[in-house]
């Protein structure tokens, strides 16, 4: 992967306390890759909806003790998103890992579970 192609800072938060608290704990460059906005409105018109999206961040230990059912992800936008999958190492290679999350939108996760920025 080129470093250009990774423009979005993320930060991967865990709890201890099912979702009252979280505390970061891995800052790193990723790119993430979803659908357009148009795209996702019309899908999800009128509904509570998601996005699913591809987190590719250059290959870290520490990515790979990421557990997703105790971590979330927010991006420098304050975005919040639910991961998906443990971290994969690309071909095992080293160089990359790829994360699957869900960006949730009103209603969703940040809403219910009061998760502070």
């Amino acid at each position: 992967m080129k470093v250009g192609a990774l423009r979005d800072t993320v930060t991967f938060s865990y709890t201890a306390d099912e979702g009252v608290s979280y505390t970061d704990f891995l800052t790193c460059r990723a790119y993430i890759n979803g659908v357009n906005g148009s795209e996702f409105f019309i899908a999800n018109a009128g509904a509570v909806g998601s996005l699913v999206v591809n987190v590719t961040c250059r290959y870290q230990p520490g990515l790979m003790k990421i557990n997703p059912t105790v971590c979330i992800m927010r991006d420098q936008n304050g975005n919040r998103y639910e991961l998906l999958s443990p971290g994969d190492d690309k071909q095992g290679m080293h160089r990359e890992v790829i994360f699957r999350a869900r960006r949730l939108y009103k209603g969703g996760m940040s809403d219910v579970q009061g998760i502070s920025g």
